[in-house]
């Protein structure tokens, strides 16, 4: 992968993601825009950890919303359509998990 190509986007992993991932960015080649959901999906392909997974998706719904806020260049992709929205080439997508309390 070349650093800053036109087909890459930059994943930055927040506090227990980073750990179970073992790094804290990650530069993940795209084929073109591509929505969130796929996006995640390729995310976890290309970290292989099951740890991982198990921090980013919540296991009764396959949707990682509940566990992660997912930022679009620092903007909340619920606003631009949730699992829909798209990632586009060059995108900073930064993943942030959530604490819950009950």
């Amino acid at each position: 992968m070349l650093k800053d190509s036109p087909l890459t986007v930059q994943v930055r992993l927040i506090g227990v993601l980073a750990s179970a991932a073992g790094k804290r960015e990650i530069e993940l080649e795209v084929p073109g825009p591509e929505t969130v959901a796929g996006f995640v999906s390729r995310l976890l392909e290309t970290v292989g950890n099951r740890q991982f997974k198990d921090f980013l998706v919540d296991s009764g719904t396959g949707d990682p919303r509940p566990n992660v806020i997912i930022l679009l260049d620092e903007q909340d992709c619920n606003l631009f359509g949730g699992l829909k929205a798209l990632v586009q080439p060059k995108t900073t997508v930064t993943i942030i998990p959530v604490a819950h309390g009950g």
